[in-house]
């Protein structure tokens, strides 16, 4: 028999290893996550820092050298008069979730706007 307030050695090896299997999990389990969130806050800014450098009236060309990389979301037709339309859009504020588009008409910047993400 056990006396009155002492563990079997069962519960006592259970006792000690509980603790140990828990800071186990709490070390090994943020290893095991990809962090997105961090990546995408981080693409948005240096999105942001480019689309700030752009100017109404550059060329397709000039744009994505500025920008470094081509749109995120690309939109393309032709208007009524033969004129094309392009639309570049780039993530650049991940907490709000704002997206930034840049509208070509003819190859040139015609507009530079930003709308939530909800609005699409």
């Amino acid at each position: 028999m056990i006396a009155a307030g002492r563990l079997s050695p069962g519960a006592q090896t259970l006792r000690l290893i509980r603790p140990l299997v828990v800071l186990l999990l709490l070390t090994a389990l943020p290893a095991c996550t990809v962090n997105v969130r961090r990546y995408a806050f981080n693409a948005a800014l240096e999105n942001q820092k480019h689309i700030d450098k752009l100017r109404i009236g550059q060329t397709l060309a000039e744009v994505e050298r500025i920008m470094g990389k081509p749109p995120e979301r690309r939109n393309a037709h032709v208007r009524f008069d033969g004129i094309s339309i392009e639309e570049w859009s780039y993530v650049t504020d991940y907490v709000r979730r704002m997206d930034t588009t840049i509208t070509f008409v003819g190859g040139k910047v015609d507009e530079i706007r930003s709308a939530s993400w909800e609005s699409d």
